[in-house]
């Protein structure tokens, strides 16, 4: 990675490497306001493969319609570029996997917590229609005692029968469903699978299909030979059910979280010591340090050995303590991203002022020649509305596309029309000037007028491409800030 790459990936400051697994590094950074995120670079190889690029494009455009305070949310991605990028929201805490580990399996009701959260993220997840895939203890950081599911996409980013192929597997042993080891059809089925065996870990600190060679735990997971003798007395049953062999007989993540509820840990007794020596009892979360602890996303050791410590940066502010979500139906709409104030600084040296010089730019040039770039004002705005057609998360059909598309042209030719008969009115300017001038508006409205959005987010977009830094956006806000300024000048007194 050169030099610039270090300080800057696109708006994003970097810090330092925090982590790397075989699909990528994982960074921490800083964005434009100054808040901590974590950003997954992809390795070259991985990069260099299209299909791996394409994919990984789809999910993430899904992703970001997931919405809970139980997930990292995708804040940004960069998928396009030499280095491609996700960015998600960075935990400061430490992974199940390391805090186990560390400190033995958790107390009943932590581990009734942890189901609990888990659950919800899950119902979250599928409710977008997605699939996590690799849920395992070190894809679950502990914020406050809560779990926080991370790494989306990058874990299976490639297809996994692939790598298979040349002796390496997307996912961990032990976690994985049975339908994935065989490489079956994949569904929300397999997250619950993940997610019991996840919990079984936290309340036993042992992997649930045991350890090995890697053939004798991935048969002993098809085969559903968990170690539920191992597992709490009052946990078994709910395990049982989630950890069945057949992917239809699991319930889904709605019926387990209401399963969770019904845990009852007083019926505990058979579990494994916890780290103050008694069953199923010990400290809490609250009184743990809390470091990061990111592991590889590919197949780590089947033994499980303690990870050294690492100082890790200050914590952010964590979110709000979460709600479970009730059977209610205005509960089951995620909740809206809170609104971030706006930074007139950051704007001013961000893609958006770009995008607002080259609008005024190009509206001062079609006043200046109204005919030649207005026609090609139109087409930018439909080619625009095509792209953000063909690569936006919310397709709608084709002929709807097409229809709003010639609405909105029309609209905004209504708008020149008004704007041409107000100012001949008005009786200050010449004809031609007054026309020329409503060509200038015809071109605004191609970008304001309600109706507009896919333009304006396809404009971003390629922006956000085009523009690879901090430093390559002062740039071109410096050359087009006087570029703006003399074509407007030279618009407004072509007609006097």
């Amino acid at each position: 990675m050169s030099t610039q790459t270090q300080e800057h990936l696109g708006p994003y400051r970097v810090i330092g490497k925090i982590g790397e697994g075989g699909m990528g590094v994982v960074h921490l950074g800083l964005d434009g306001a100054g808040r901590e995120v974590a950003i997954k670079v992809l390795h070259p190889h991985v990069a260099a493969d299209l299909k791996a690029r394409d994919r990984l494009f789809r999910e993430v455009e899904t992703m970001r319609r997931v919405r809970s305070p139980y997930v990292a949310e995708v804040i940004d991605a960069e998928l396009t570029g030499g280095r491609p990028y996700v960015v998600t929201r960075f935990a400061a805490g430490r992974t199940l996997e390391s805090a186990v580990l560390t400190d033995g399996p958790l107390a009943a009701a932590e581990v009734v917590t942890l189901a609990q959260g888990l659950c919800q993220a899950l119902v979250d997840v599928h409710a977008a229609g997605v699939i996590h895939r690799d849920l395992k203890p070190s894809n679950v950081m502990l914020v406050d005692g809560r779990p926080l599911v991370i790494d989306f996409g990058i874990a299976h980013l490639v297809n996994a029968s692939r790598l298979t192929q040349t002796g390496m597997f997307v996912g961990t042993p032990g976690y994985l469903a049975p339908e994935i080891i065989r490489d079956s059809q994949i569904t929300q089925a397999a997250d619950v699978h993940a997610l019991a065996s996840t919990v079984f870990f936290a309340a036993t600190g042992l992997p649930p299909f045991g350890t090995g060679t890697f053939e004798a735990v991935c048969f002993n997971t098809m085969e559903g030979r968990a170690q539920l003798d191992k597992a709490p007395a009052w946990l078994r049953d709910w395990l049982t059910r989630a950890l069945q062999v057949d992917p239809a007989a699991r319930p889904g993540a709605r019926e387990l979280l209401r399963m969770s509820g019904a845990l009852d840990p007083t019926g505990r007794g058979s579990g494994a010591p916890d780290r103050a020596g008694r069953p199923g009892g010990g400290k809490g979360l609250a009184d743990r340090t809390l470091t990061m602890d990111i592991v590889s996303d590919l197949l780590p050791p089947v033994e499980y050995a303690p990870r050294r410590q690492e100082e890790r940066p200050p914590p952010y502010v964590p979110a709000p303590a979460p709600t479970l979500h009730t059977d209610r139906p205005e509960d089951r709409r995620p909740p809206a991203p809170p609104a971030q104030p706006f930074d007139l600084r950051r704007f001013l040296t961000g893609s958006g002022f770009v995008g607002v010089l080259a609008l005024v730019t190009l509206m001062a040039f079609t006043v200046i020649m109204p005919v030649v770039v207005g026609l090609l004002a139109a087409a930018l705005s439909v080619a625009l509305r095509a792209g953000d057609y063909f690569f936006g998360e919310d397709r709608p059909t084709l002929s709807k596309a097409a229809l709003v598309t010639v609405g909105h042209l029309l609209l905004s030719l209504a708008l020149g029309v008004v704007a041409a008969g107000f100012l001949n009115m008005a009786g200050r300017l010449g004809t031609s000037h007054a026309e020329s001038l409503a060509a200038g508006v015809f071109t605004l409205g191609l970008f304001v007028l309600p109706g507009a959005g896919p333009v304006r987010r396809a404009a971003s977009r390629t922006l956000h491409r085009l523009l690879p830094g901090h430093s390559a956006t002062v740039v071109t806000v410096a050359v087009m800030g006087p570029v703006a300024l003399t074509s407007v000048i030279v618009a407004l007194v072509q007609g006097q």
